[in-house]
């Protein structure tokens, strides 16, 4: 199979460069923001008369050939007028589109080529999403948030109850690439998972992979989260801010030389004490306890520079700190950590075929855990860092072949723990040896067409690891991947693809909440790639406007994952300042299946859609179980997802979130019984203990005030949890007075939790 694809690849990508007949022309350039001048990735370029399509790329830039003089030629994005350009004057053209104003009086339908392009597009299990679509998301506390709007897809499962790790596809938490400006982001989470740790204000886009994902990405089985930071208004200067009950933020954007270079800087604070009740489920007493604070920031600043019309230069940065106290779930011990990223990057055009970009990416995250007890007060410390470089490029051929391809070099460095006593403390310092991990790689792709039926997306990328120091051992991983897409009319296309994924790092935690202080380690001698292979199948149609449900979009697709070296640990593993920490973990096998469904439809006041996910993820590891099939932790056979927004006036405006999902899985004692005066504990089988079915509904509603002297002015007041659902954090099990007899108990973190925010824009 894999065979198959690699030459299927290499056959297309030499036809590519037959010649073409003389009289064929070519456009390219970038599309951009006409107000702001941001570029706009995954736009739709096509010309009406030979019906020849591409779509720009992560920077915006197009190239389009295989297209006759006079050929009208036009650019279509989301939210955005359509764009026209003519074909023979000039090659060279820069198209700057214009947003819709929206107005309640008029329809506001999504243009329907538009739809007619992504029906047609090889691409499967992706989502683009924009800042229209993370408006859709509802968080604790009234935030809108861009890695939450994911948990709305078909696909993915939420951690915990308002928790940011996420599940996708059966896979765990450490199998999503999250990338920020092409920075690794090792922990996504603020507050153990309330907020996550990248403020929406300064992201303009996320590219969602779930599926096959473009050959240039790599060193993940399940998905890749590509968020883009917003380059910054290089015509006018601007402020964007907002105050709420727990956490404020505030952005600044504007040109440094007009029209030639810009900047943004954002920053975000959470404060105050987080409410943390628990309640027990069997006991009717129940008892409740407070954490003591919940404390962050972040902060993003990006500078863009065009030197010339063939070169732009990015400069982005990212870092966040979050102090979290939580006496229920960590006792006399508080937590620390923090990521911090750097990424410089040059665009640079060879020809009016060929787009370059190289990246140069600096990542690191830290995590501390302070134990605060009299004779025992220490810091528990680990972190990693990553450097990067890497070069692609975008080349696209006279018969309208886009190739991409590319070389990549990493470095990893990794602190698995250290001691460090504080105080007056009984303990001495302690610090287990550093792990180094070397990544070299590469990768090409092709996206095609055959005819106005078939199009086609397929690639490999190669990866070659080494482990210095210890268990060193060097793998070289072939990850071929494919898409193919079937237009049976205008409207209605049927879509497959196959991917082989591996990755090289691996996250140990021995709980569903993905916790900060979990552990990051290296593949070595002892601890293989884990490797997935994954199919999946599927319809995706759009019913044009003037028909009976005119404008709804549907997709239904299937999955089956194959997974193999993954990693699970053995019974009573304790990870912190284990010196031979590969010794404890064990390796198996995984599958994965389900079927998701979506509806999303847009009205004339009103935008709405249904998410729906059956599904099932199993593993196999000798060791673990008796060597049998168990559940995964995060294994969800039912998830359903409606969302909705109605705007009342060009004033008041209202959205609501529902989420329904079957409990997760935990594993817990059943039994207890003395021997030898011992007390002895039965446990269900791995992950035995379903939790009880999860379901919430979320309510907001704006308020605009009005526009005084160019200043914008909203309130938001919402609701999280509005029926007050006692929702499981966590089960967890006590000896009871009878000493043999267990007691259960749950622990939940939010009851109904109103907000109100002001935010003020000018």
């Amino acid at each position: 199979m894999r065979i198959l694809i690699i030459a299927t690849l290499i056959i297309t990508s030499l036809s590519s460069h037959i010649a073409e007949a003389q009289n064929k022309e070519r456009v390219f350039g970038y599309v951009s923001d006409a107000v702001t001048g941001e570029r706009l990735p995954s736009a739709t370029v096509f010309a009406k008369r030979t019906n020849v399509a591409v779509s720009t790329n992560g920077y915006g830039y197009y190239s389009l050939s295989n297209i006759q003089q006079g050929d009208t030629v036009c650019v279509l994005y989301l939210g955005y007028k359509e764009g026209i350009l003519v074909v023979g004057e000039g090659e060279r053209q820069d198209v700057m589109l214009v947003r819709k104003e929206h107005s309640i009086d008029e329809v506001t339908v999504k243009a329907e080529s538009v739809f007619k392009q992504e029906v047609a597009s090889p691409k499967m299990s992706h989502h683009h999403l924009t800042t229209k679509d993370f408006s859709r998301s509802f968080s604790l506390f009234g935030s809108t948030d861009a890695l939450k709007s994911i948990q709305l897809m078909p696909g993915v499962n939420a951690a915990a109850d308002g928790g940011t790790n996420l599940s996708v596809r059966g896979g765990s938490f450490d199998q999503n690439m999250i990338l920020l400006d092409e920075a690794t982001i090792y922990n996504p989470a603020h507050s153990m998972g309330i907020f996550s740790a990248i403020n929406t204000d300064a992201v303009s886009n996320v590219d969602f992979y779930k599926g096959a994902a473009p050959a240039k990405f790599g060193g993940r089985l399940s998905s890749v989260i590509d968020m883009r930071m917003k380059e910054g208004n290089n015509q006018t200067f601007h402020v964007d801010g907002s105050l709420g009950l727990v956490e404020s933020r505030l952005l600044a954007e504007g040109p440094i030389v007009d029209g030639k270079s810009s900047f943004m800087v954002s920053g975000r604070m959470g404060y105050g004490e987080a409410s943390t009740e628990v309640i027990s489920q069997f006991d009717e007493e129940g008892f409740s306890r407070k954490s003591d604070y919940m404390r962050f920031y972040d902060f993003c600043a990006k500078a863009n520079w065009n030197i010339d019309e063939e070169n732009k230069v990015y400069a982005s940065t990212y870092f966040s700190s979050d102090k979290f106290k939580c006496a229920i779930l960590m006792q006399d011990n508080n937590q620390q950590w923090g990521n911090h990223t750097a990424t410089l990057r040059w665009n640079h055009i060879f020809s009016n075929s060929c787009f370059s970009n190289l990246t140069f990416v600096f990542s690191k995250y830290n995590y501390l855990q302070r134990q605060e007890e009299d004779s025992r007060r220490f810091d528990w410390k680990s972190g990693m860092e990553e450097i990067c470089a890497k070069y692609d490029i975008d080349k696209y051929t006279k018969n309208n072949h886009h190739l991409t391809f590319g070389l990549k070099m990493e470095y990893h460095h990794y602190n698995p723990g250290e001691i460090a006593p504080w105080g007056e403390s009984v303990m001495v310092p302690v610090k287990l040896k550093s792990k180094d991990l070397v990544l070299v790689g590469g990768y090409l792709g092709d996206e095609f067409h055959l005819g106005d039926k078939i199009g086609i997306n397929a690639g490999i990328h190669v990866d070659m690891s080494t482990k210095f120091g210890g268990e060193g051992a060097t793998y070289i991983t072939y990850e071929p991947r494919a898409a193919l897409s079937y237009a049976l009319n205008d409207y209605i296309s049927l879509k497959g693809s196959y991917a082989h994924t591996a990755q090289y790092q691996h996250l140990l935690n021995n709980s569903a909440l993905g916790l900060p202080t979990d552990i990051w380690t290296p593949s070595d001698s002892k601890v293989k790639p884990q490797q997935a292979d994954a199919v999946s199948a599927g319809i995706h149609g759009y019913i044009p406007e003037g028909y009976t449900l005119g404008g709804l979009e549907y997709s239904m697709e299937g999955y089956y994952k194959w997974m193999h070296d993954i990693i699970d640990f053995k019974d009573g593993t304790d990870f912190t300042m284990n010196e031979n920490i590969e010794d404890d973990l064990l390796s198996g096998s995984g599958r994965a299946k389900g079927l998701e469904f979506m509806l999303a439809k847009e009205g004339k006041r009103y935008n709405a859609q249904i998410s729906y996910t059956l599904s099932s993820a199993k593993r196999k590891i000798d060791g673990v179980n008796k060597g049998n099939w168990y559940y995964a932790v995060y294994d969800q056979k039912h998830n359903l997802i409606i969302n909705g927004q109605y705007d009342i006036n060009k004033r008041w405006s209202t959205s609501a979130n529902f989420q329904y999902h079957t409990g997760g899985r935990t594993t817990l004692p059943y039994a207890a019984f003395y021997a030898y005066g011992t007390l002895l504990k039965v446990f269900t089988e791995r992950n035995g203990y379903v939790m009880p079915d999860y379901h919430r509904l979320d309510m907001s509603i704006r308020c605009n005030l009005g526009m005084q002297k160019k200043v914008k002015q909203q309130l938001i007041f919402s609701v999280y949890n509005v029926y007050g659902r006692k929702n499981a954090y966590s089960m967890f099990v006590r000896q009871s007075t009878s000493y043999t007899r267990l007691q259960g108990y749950m622990m939940y973190l939010y009851r109904t939790v109103p907000s109100l925010t002001w935010r003020i824009k000018f």
